[in-house]
C-alpha cells in the first residue's frame, strides 16, 4: 500500500475597496471521474462567513468565469462588502445541503459516500480566520476531506495469465459527520506521515458498513518472473474511489470461512480469471490453456470473484494505491466455499513435489561360464 498527499488547493479572495471579490486556484469539485488538482479547477464553490459573532455570508455561490487561466470568479449570489471588523471565512466544494455553518463551528452533517463510483465526489473544505479589508488577498486553502483509493496489478509468475474485470471494497463505513478545524487551513501540510493537526477537521463515522465496487474493461496482466509489469487498473476516468477516512480490521478466514457470514471485517473481492500457461511464456493468451480460476459459461470461462483479506488505514487527503500481486501466496480465497461451515479454500494451491526412488529389485544371482566349444 502506497500513500501520498494531494497538493493543497488555494483560493484567493481579492478585495478592491470595500467589495469582496473572489479569484480561485483550486482543485475543484470532484467526481471520481475528474478529481480536482491545481491543474483541474472547480467550476464553483460555496463560501460562508462570520463577523462580530453574527452570520455575515450564508453559503454564497462563487462561479468560475472563463475556460483558461487566469480565471475570474463572480459571486452569483450578489456583491458582498467588507465590514470594519474581522471576518472568518468557511468554504466548501461538493458538500451540498450537508454543510451547516453552526455560527462559526461548521460541519458536514450526515455526509454519505455514493455507492456508484461515478457519482462519488471529492469533498473539499477551507477555513480562513480573522481577515480584514486591509489584508489582500485572502487565501482559502482547500483540503480534501476524503481518501482516494486506486488499484494496480502485477503478475510475478510466467506460468499464469490473469485478466481482471473489477474490484470491490467490502465492509467499510460510508457515512458520518465532519467537524471543520478551528484554525485556518493554511498551505503546505507535510507530504508524508500523519496529516493530523489543528488545521485538520475530524470525522465521526456511523457504524453502518457498506461495499463499493469499481469495474474496468477486461485488463490483461501477463506474467514475468524477472521483469513483471505493473498495470494501472485505475487509469480510466471514473475508476478512482473516494471513500471515508477510517481504520479497519482484516477479515480472518479461519474465524469466518465465508466472508459474507458473520464477518464485519474488511476485504477485497477481485473479479478475475486465471489461466495456467503450459509453456511458461509470459505472452501466451488464454487460448486452450487450462483455467485455474473462473466461471464456465457455454464452454468458455469468464471472471469470478476471489476474496483477499485487507486491513485499511486511511487518512483524509491521502491517495492509497493497492497493487494486486499474482504469482505469490495462495491467490486469495474462494468467497463462497461449499459446505455449511467449510474451511478457507485458497484459490491457487502450488504444486509441490516429494521425491522417492524405488530400490532395485533382486533379479537373481547367475553364474556365467565360458562354454567348452564355440556355439555352446
Amino acid at each position: 500500500m502506497l500513500g501520498s498527499c494531494s497538493q493543497d488547493d488555494i483560493v484567493d479572495v481579492n478585495r478592491d475597496g470595500d467589495e469582496i471579490r473572489f479569484t480561485a486556484v483550486t482543485n475543484g469539485s470532484t467526481r471520481a471521474a475528474d478529481i480536482y488538482s491545481p491543474g483541474a479547477l472547480p467550476k464553483s464553490f460555496q463560501v460562508s462567513a462570520m463577523s462580530q459573532g453574527k452570520v455575515y455570508i450564508s453559503d454564497d455561490k462563487i462561479d468560475r468565469v472563463g475556460e483558461q487561466p487566469p480565471y475570474k470568479w463572480e459571486n452569483s449570489t450578489g456583491t458582498r462588502y467588507w465590514p470594519e471588523d474581522a471576518v472568518d471565512f468557511y468554504a466548501h466544494v461538493n458538500a451540498g445541503t450537508t454543510f451547516a455553518l453552526n455560527n462559526g463551528a461548521p460541519t458536514f452533517n450526515n455526509f454519505t459516500v455514493e455507492s456508484a463510483v461515478g457519482s462519488q465526489v471529492d469533498l473539499l473544505y477551507a477555513v480562513k480566520k480573522g481577515e480584514t479589508k486591509e489584508t489582500t488577498p485572502v487565501q482559502l486553502n482547500f483540503r480534501h476531506a476524503l481518501s482516494q483509493i486506486v488499484f494496480k496489478a502485477r503478475n510475478e509468475s510466467e506460468n499464469i495469465f490473469v485478466q481482471i474485470k473489477g474490484v470491490k471494497v467490502m465492509n467499510v463505513k460510508g457515512s458520518g459527520t465532519y467537524t471543520f478545524p478551528t484554525a485556518s487551513t493554511d498551505p503546505n501540510l507535510p507530504t508524508t506521515g500523519s496529516t493530523n493537526s489543528d488545521n485538520r477537521g475530524k470525522w465521526a463515522l456511523t457504524a453502518t458498513i457498506a461495499d463499493y465496487e469499481v469495474n474496468f474493461s477486461l485488463v490483461d496482466v501477463k506474467g514475468s518472473k524477472t521483469n513483471p509489469t505493473t498495470v494501472n487498473l485505475s487509469d480510466v476516468e471514473g475508476t478512482a474511489l473516494m471513500l471515508m477516512p477510517q481504520t479497519t480490521d482484516a477479515w480472518v478466514p479461519e474465524t469466518y470461512p465465508k466472508p459474507s457470514v458473520g464477518n464485519t471485517n474488511s476485504y477485497l473481492l477481485v473479479d478475475c480469471v486465471i489461466y495456467n500457461v503450459a509453456d511458461g511464456s509470459a505472452t501466451t493468451l488464454p487460448g486452450d490453456n487450462v483455467c485455474l480460476w473462473g466461471k464456465e459459461e457455454n464452454g468458455s470461462y469468464t471472471t469470478k470473484e476471489l476474496a483477499i483479506p485487507v486491513k485499511f488505514a486511511w487518512e483524509e487527503g491521502k491517495k492509497y494505491t493497492y497493487t494486486l500481486v499474482f504469482g505469490n501466496g495462495n491467490g486469495g480465497y474462494n468467497p463462497d466455499p461449499d459446505g455449511p461451515d467449510p474451511d478457507p479454500e485458497p484459490v491457487l494451491v502450488p504444486i509441490s513435489f516429494e521425491v522417492t526412488v524405488d530400490e532395485f529389485l533382486d533379479g537373481g544371482n547367475y553364474d556365467v561360464e565360458s562354454p567348452d566349444e564355440p556355439g555352446q
